[in-house]
């Protein structure tokens, strides 16, 4: 009776030890399948989503689909967009608010939108009568910045890839008059591209397609004549079809630098 028992025992004894592998080892491939992918936008009103008819924050929800689907993991994007802040005070966030920059450590992409309200502000000073040479000024104190942020951005992480989105022009239906305003604002592009250039990882993402819908809207009723692609509030911020446009040309770059991000 003893020697038959054995065989048996030695067979729950295996069965045993192979039970507590497979108990060990499905817990870590579980975490390893359900481990999220976190994405850091920071930036201005274009992060924070102003114009999102679902206040879901704009390119940084509509992002996260494509991104699950390319990664298979849950995708986090830490949103902190301020409207209304330049990139001097968007700078100033990435030196010293303490829960962004160990967002920023952690981040596998990072995306920032800046510089629209640099532009503002040198309308604001300028009005209508603001000129190419004016502008210049802006655009040198906005890339001092960025450069600054990207800098300030790597000693908190070497590797994670960086979008930074351009700027567009949300007046170019309205006020066609502007002295060189669309030379300007594609030199300002022009400029941020080259910038991204210079650096590892660092990518540029165009959306000047904002302010050149395919086809502009008429209403009988005002005798007006809109962007289909803007928040018709303000006629500057994008709408659902305008964020839904940034996320492309996003999706678009991000497909492009693949090998820097995916797991």
């Amino acid at each position: 009776m003893i020697n038959k028992m054995r065989p048996l025992r030695r067979w729950l004894t295996c069965l045993l030890v192979l039970t507590l592998i497979i108990s060990w080892a499905l817990p870590q491939s579980v975490q390893a399948k359900s481990k999220t992918f976190s994405v850091v936008a920071v930036g201005d009103s274009l992060t924070y989503g102003v114009g999102d008819p679902n206040h879901r924050g704009g390119y940084c929800y509509l992002i996260k689909k494509p991104l699950q689907k390319a990664t298979k993991q849950k995708v986090r994007v830490a949103n902190f967009g301020i409207s209304g802040e330049t990139s001097a005070q968007i700078l100033k966030r990435v030196k010293t608010k303490s829960s962004l920059r160990q967002d920023l450590k952690q981040g596998q992409l990072i995306v920032i939108t800046a510089g629209g309200n640099d532009v503002m502000h040198a309308l604001r000073a300028r009005g209508l009568k603001l000129s190419e040479k004016q502008l210049l000024t802006y655009q040198k104190q906005y890339t001092n910045n960025m450069e600054q942020m990207v800098h300030e951005i790597r000693t908190l992480n070497k590797k994670a890839p960086i979008y930074i989105y351009g700027i567009y022009n949300p007046y170019a239906i309205y006020f066609k008059k502007i002295p060189g305003m669309k030379r300007a604002i594609n030199n300002w592009n022009k400029n941020t591209q080259q910038l991204t250039q210079e650096h590892w990882r660092v990518h540029f993402v165009d959306i000047s397609a904002l302010a050149r819908p395919k086809k502009l809207q008429y209403s009988k009723k005002t005798q007006e004549t809109t962007n289909p692609l803007l928040y018709t509030k303000d006629y500057f911020h994008p709408n659902r079809q305008g964020y839904q446009l940034m996320t492309n040309k996003l999706w678009q770059k991000l497909q492009k630098t693949k090998s820097e991000w995916r797991p």
